[in-house]
């Protein structure tokens, strides 16, 4: 049977969807959790969420690759789900989810460094375009921000760069539930192990405790397990760049759920999404 895929611009927006509301979604298993606690579980369901929709048995991994999945897990999922929970007790869900617009630049520039993956002058503008609308949409005066949890984010994305480039160039030969599978399912042991020293406690007569439970289990099986098949799959259809440009859309969807939550919203919204449209654009319209 042919494989299917979505268009590119499909998965994008569907993905948008999914990891703009990933911040609301840690914003309420914070209000019971602690962040090691909400990013702990996020990643151990994750890994227990896609194993039993891979044959194992039939899995056969090239010599030295293991490696390769096992830093995806820790930079792509495990290191900046811990990142950003603890970062989202200090700062806004519209402002990190703008500053998780650094991750295409960091795709880029990781590649070009470390990768020696050709440097395309209009990519790199378009990178630039969509962080500068990504930053005008939450953009106010009197924002208020802690530069150590801001770096937080900053590192995520940075780690985000990294992984993706790793899944481009490294792990392409394997099919996109693997890739996604295999990594969830070795840092899951590892978010175990932190559940075991966090003394986590849950009230199941408590309706906040399980509002915060069932907030976390959403984010973990759809904002980090399925949408990583999704990601992953795009990224073999595109290129790192284009794929990491959902994060230009992702603070559009986590403004929305700011301002659902009372969160301040400016007015420079449409600037920035005419910046992102063109950005998106240049990215998409080169293939390397």
């Amino acid at each position: 049977m042919k494989n299917r895929t979505l268009h590119p611009y499909i998965s994008l927006g569907i993905l948008a969807l999914i990891w703009g509301s990933s911040f609301i979604l840690m914003k309420e298993g914070l209000k019971i959790f602690s962040s090691y606690q909400v990013a702990a579980m996020r990643i151990s369901f994750a890994g227990l969420a896609l194993l039993p929709f891979v044959n194992w048995k039939k899995v056969h991994l090239k010599k030295g690759d293991l490696k390769y999945f096992a830093i995806s897990g820790f930079t792509g999922s495990a290191i900046p789900a811990f990142l950003f929970t603890a970062a989202q007790t200090k700062i806004s869900s519209s402002l990190a989810g703008a500053l998780n617009g650094l991750t295409p630049l960091f795709a880029l520039l990781v590649g070009v460094i470390f990768l020696k993956v050709e440097f395309n002058k209009k990519k790199f503008l378009g990178v630039l375009f969509g962080l500068v609308g990504a930053l005008f949409l939450v953009y106010r005066q009197d924002m208020n921000y802690d530069i150590g949890y801001t770096l937080l984010v900053v590192l995520a994305t940075l780690l985000y760069g990294i992984n993706v480039n790793i899944i481009k160039h490294k792990l392409s030969d394997y099919p996109p539930l693997l890739v996604s599978a295999l990594p969830l399912a070795i840092i899951g042991l590892f978010g175990g192990v932190v559940l075991l020293f966090t003394g986590l406690h849950i009230e199941l007569a408590e309706s906040q405790h399980i509002k915060s439970l069932l907030a976390v289990i959403i984010l973990a099986i759809v904002g980090t397990a399925f949408s990583l098949i999704l990601f992953n799959k795009l990224i073999h259809q595109t290129n790192a760049v284009f794929a990491t440009s959902v994060t230009y859309l992702i603070p559009i969807v986590a403004l929305y759920w700011g301002f659902l939550a009372n969160e301040a919203i400016s007015l420079n919204q449409i600037g920035g999404l005419l910046f992102i449209i063109i950005a998106i654009w240049m990215i998409r319209n080169d293939k390397a």
